[in-house]
């Protein structure tokens, strides 16, 4: 990893994901690609840097969102997440 690169927890993409939804996104349960783990995204491990915002499984690592805002645009890849549920409460 570069050194440009801080690891935070999944609540510090709270702001740029609120852009795309109309309820807490730290609240979404988010299910792996790789180990079929449930977390919430608040529990997911977020590094971030000029390049963006990329969001890890807390168990095996693996990139499951990836957010990059270029031209006011904010582009969202969530290659890496089996299913996203979106928890009103």
């Amino acid at each position: 990893m570069s050194d440009d690169v801080t690891r935070l927890d999944g609540n510090a993409a709270a702001g740029p994901l609120a852009r795309l939804f109309a309820i807490d996104a730290t609240r979404m349960i988010v299910t792996c690609d790789a180990c079929y783990t449930e977390s919430r995204l608040a529990q997911l491990h977020l590094y971030g840097g000029s390049h963006g915002i990329i969001l890890r499984c807390a168990k095996c690592g693996t990139v499951v969102l990836r957010a990059l805002e270029r031209d006011n645009v904010l582009c969202l890849d969530a290659r890496g997440a089996v299913r996203l549920d979106l928890c009103s409460q």
